[in-house]
């Protein structure tokens, strides 16, 4: 329609510099507590990885991720993270390939965002969700989950990922587009580990591995699904880091961590995913 064109151009115009992802919450900067025991996954050893695939143990973690406006994660994921394709991008068809072409068109370089595939199924959070036709969406910072029927991916980019309209017009239009979308507050957080196998032998090798210690310790604490949710992520950039650990809170913060080994993780979850406490030797941004 007009109105949407209008929107279009208006958003396609907007220039407010995207604020580097910041955090809502209050959080305090700790170093990581030692492992409480061994769970038999704690102390594994890294396997020995090729000379053009070492992990780099030289450059800072801090801000080493990407300033993003929003962080969209596909919450009705694909579970097998092993047969994942190299690059979901290029795969015809899909959410998210179809989410990378709208947003080189309809969202600027001030607005970046990261679309990321998820081993999650999750649609039961959404009464009467279409799983042959809509895709389920996490968005951050919003902390919303948005049911996006497939055939309006375009409007979905625009709504959410464009950035704010300065036109008080327009941004009522954005609003209208917003609401005509049905979506609720994310109630628990995600912790999502890098374990993309065919993208990179690093978070392939580590990812499992920490997996697996995460695994325990939430047995350890005995942390209910519906407080926190394991699950792996497609690739976010930093191989080199590996293993990539990203806390999504609920309140719609998202903790980037790096160079995470198994003997970390029980910090993490003590730290992080139970506190509000920032390791700060594994702080990527």
């Amino acid at each position: 329609s007009m109105a949407f064109g209008a929107l279009f151009s208006r958003l396609f115009s907007c220039t407010t510099k995207a604020d580097s992802t910041s955090l809502s919450g209050k959080y305090k900067f700790v170093h990581c507590p030692k492992p409480v025991k061994d769970t038999g996954c704690t102390y594994c050893e890294i396997p020995q990885f090729p000379i053009s695939h070492q992990i780099d143990h030289k450059r800072k973690l801090r801000n080493s991720t990407v300033a993003l406006y929003k962080h969209v994660l596909l919450l009705s994921g694909f579970p097998d993270h092993q047969s994942w394709p190299r690059r979901f991008e290029l795969s015809p068809g899909h959410v998210i390939s179809g989410l990378t072409t709208l947003k080189r068109k309809f969202t600027d370089g001030y607005h970046p965002s990261l679309v990321s595939m998820t081993s999650l199924q999750e649609e039961s959070m959404m009464p009467g969700f279409d799983f042959a036709h809509s895709a389920l969406l996490g968005l951050y910072p919003d902390g919303l989950a948005v049911e996006v029927p497939t055939r309006r991916l375009q409007e979905f980019v625009i709504a959410y990922l464009a950035g704010e309209p300065a036109d008080p017009a327009e941004k009522e239009r954005q609003a209208e587009l917003r609401s005509s979308f049905q979506s609720l507050e994310l109630k628990k957080d995600y912790i999502l580990v890098c374990g993309h196998a065919k993208r990179d032998i690093r978070c392939g090798t580590i990812g499992p591995l920490v997996m697996a210690e995460f695994k325990k310790a939430f047995e350890m604490n005995r942390i209910p699904e519906e407080r926190a949710t394991l699950g792996y992520i497609s690739h976010v950039g930093g191989h080199a880091f590996a293993g990539n650990v990203l806390v999504f809170k609920k309140n719609g913060d998202v903790i980037w961590y790096g160079r995470v080994e198994p003997k970390h993780v029980q910090g993490i979850v003590e730290k992080t995913v139970l506190g509000s406490e920032i390791i700060e030797e594994l702080y990527r941004g």
